[in-house]
């Protein structure tokens, strides 16, 4: 079975892969397209419990705030401790918490429509069809209305259940309301029952309290208005009389007349349906969160969503990220949002994303601040301009080196390392300034109690095309899995392909354990660029202790190979001026010429030999 959990922004996804099987493997190696308006960091600090909320403790974790002043900023808020605590029952996102809003107060509802109609019951029983069994047809409201109780009990009073078997729950409640309509319906007239039009209530109900979208509501309306037609046809098999009914003309033009409006009513509920549901995220995008004004968004994923915000209190811009209505992430999610808070927050370089605030808005929906980056992750400064240079793409990853230093000296291992998570963007002091985003799936070199799941032995998270061969075995992934990703970077940054290639998963894990990294083609360029290929051989060495060691190594390296003026702060800026200004769509590279062209041709190109392969 393969897992895989998306990532914000980016192309390719981060995917949690668990037992690879040697078949039936598909081609997953495709990425989300990469965004129109510029990327930002997707550091997302989370909590397992509503932070924030007075009277209420946080399960998880909870990260204590003091206010510094700053000089260019004012008061800013920034991290102060963080304390960890064990909760007795882990605690679901507020999604989760929605969730459960919404189908206890369907089932509570439904506790008190379905009983009401024990009143026509009575009417049809005893009079319009005397031999009807009044007494069964009391048992079989009673079974519903203590299958929609016992739903609203589990979601109201049980958070150990699922969301997403709650919404299966629900789903089933209707789909047993139907079925019950239908049962009864033998008894009351067969297909000529105008206790048929009941499914149709059944049907509109649920639109009304349950609006979702419409792919997650199709089975549903569907089991909704077959449910008559398969009760009556199970029936002409037990009952004379209701297969003499299929046999008549008359009742099947009666029939046909009125369940044209069971399936226009299941139709309309689902149209109507997924038209509230897309008003709600309509009204979700427009609202303010806390102090921050949602302004633009900037990148999607299976779990949230990014938004370019206003800080209206410190008037600045902030990357939002927030966590998506109607999704219901498990306990092990959780506890991944609670190691990336503690990984973020341990971190205080300049090549780390910076995280100012989190928290939750008055119903619960959780959000963290961090800050704008306006410019564009490598892989998409690679697919717009080409390979770059050497020079530069050393000069690139040695800042990269110096966030990992950082984050190896505080016992984290990225495990996600690639180009669209290194963001290229224009600092003040130096035009080309790298910071390292993505901490969602880091792991902490000493793992806290409770933790040790998330990075068992045969369990593989990462990208696949820069997971280290050992990591594709199943081993813990250390510091030397993180330089081996270094390497497949930069080798694609300078080559603008990966080092191992396959067209299935299966394949690209063979590539890693067997074939020979695509080599460079680097006769007459030089012993700068040959001393490069020689470090990027020992980076993507297949044995972990026959890498590089540590990011200080590489960084130390790197700077051996190649002279830190090779690539100074006019070609950066040189760079930016041809891109145009931070933050807009760069032009394509057929389209970058003229006085300064020969900025994207300067140095020497590698290109990849795949002769050799």
């Amino acid at each position: 079975m393969i897992v895989l959990v998306p990532s914000f922004t980016g192309s390719p996804l981060p995917w949690i892969v668990r037992g690879i099987p040697d078949h039936d493997i598909r081609s997953a190696l495709v990425g989300a397209p990469a965004p129109s308006r510029a990327c930002v960091p997707r550091s997302w600090l989370t909590a397992a419990g509503p932070i924030g909320r007075p009277g209420e403790r946080a399960a998880g974790f909870s990260l204590l705030l003091r206010r510094q002043s700053s000089a260019a900023s004012g008061v800013s808020l920034q991290p102060r401790a963080l304390m960890v605590h064990t909760p007795s029952v882990v605690s679901t996102p507020t999604d989760d918490s929605a969730a459960r809003r919404t189908v206890a107060r369907a089932m509570r509802l439904g506790l008190y429509i379905w009983p009401t109609f024990t009143a026509l019951d009575v009417f049809m029983c005893f009079v319009a069809y005397p031999n009807a069994p009044f007494g069964l047809f009391l048992g079989y409201r009673l079974v519903v209305s203590l299958t929609f109780y016992g739903v609203y009990r589990a979601a109201s009073q049980h958070a150990t259940v699922p969301a997403a078997r709650l919404f299966w729950l629900q789903n089933m409640c209707y789909g047993l309301a139907a079925l019950t309509i239908a049962i009864m319906a033998v008894n009351l007239g067969g297909i000529r029952s105008p206790y048929m039009h009941g499914i149709s209530i059944v049907a509109l109900v649920r639109a009304t309290l349950v609006p979702s979208h419409w792919r997650r509501s199709l089975k549903t309306y569907v089991g909704i208005a077959l449910a008559f037609p398969l009760v009556m046809s199970v029936g002409a098999f037990v009952s004379p009389v209701a297969r003499s009914d299929w046999l008549s003309a008359e009742s099947l033009i009666v029939f046909a007349s009125n369940y044209v409006f069971v399936v226009a009513s299941s139709f309309i509920g689902l149209v109507t349906g997924h038209i509230v549901w897309s008003a709600h995220e309509r009204l979700y995008r427009a609202r303010r969160l806390g102090r921050y004004r949602l302004e633009a968004p900037i990148g999607k994923g299976g779990m949230g969503e990014v938004w370019l915000a206003w800080d209206q209190r410190l008037n600045r811009d902030v990357a939002l990220k927030i966590l998506r209505v109607g999704t219901a992430p498990g306990p092990e999610m959780v506890r991944r949002f609670e190691l990336e808070a503690q990984s973020a927050g341990q971190l205080r370089g300049p090549h780390v994303v910076k995280i100012f605030d989190f928290g939750a808005s008055d119903d619960g929906l959780y959000y963290i601040a961090m800050e704008y980056l306006a410019g564009m992750n490598l892989a998409t400064v690679v697919e717009r301009f080409g390979p770059l240079p050497p020079a530069r793409a050393v000069h690139l990853i040695m800042q990269a080196c110096a966030a990992l230093e950082e984050a190896h000296a505080a016992k984290i291992i990225h495990r996600d390392i690639k180009p669209h998570n290194l963001y290229l963007t224009r600092g003040e002091a130096e035009p080309d300034f790298i910071k390292l985003l993505d901490f969602g799936i880091a792991r902490l070199r000493v793992e806290g109690p409770g933790n040790e799941h998330l990075t068992r032995t045969g369990t593989m998270v990462g990208t696949p095309a820069y997971l280290a061969p050992e990591v594709w075995q199943g081993a813990v992934a250390d510091e030397r899995s993180d330089i081996y990703a270094l390497g497949v970077t930069l080798h694609y940054l300078v080559t603008g392909l990966t080092p191992f290639e396959g067209k299935s998963l299966v394949q690209l894990q063979a590539a890693h354990l067997m074939a020979a990294p695509l080599q460079l083609r680097l006769a007459g360029h030089g012993a700068e660029c040959e001393r490069l290929e020689t470090l990027l051989l020992r980076c993507l060495a297949r044995l972990p202790e026959e890498r590089v060691q540590s990011a200080r190594q590489l960084r130390e390296a790197l700077e051996a190979v190649y002279d830190p003026a090779a690539w100074t702060q006019a070609d950066a800026e040189r760079f930016w001026s041809i891109a145009g200004p931070v933050g807009t769509r760069m032009p394509a590279t057929s389209a970058i010429r003229g006085p300064h062209s020969e900025l994207l041709d300067a140095g020497t190109r590698l290109t990849p030999d795949r002769s050799a392969v």
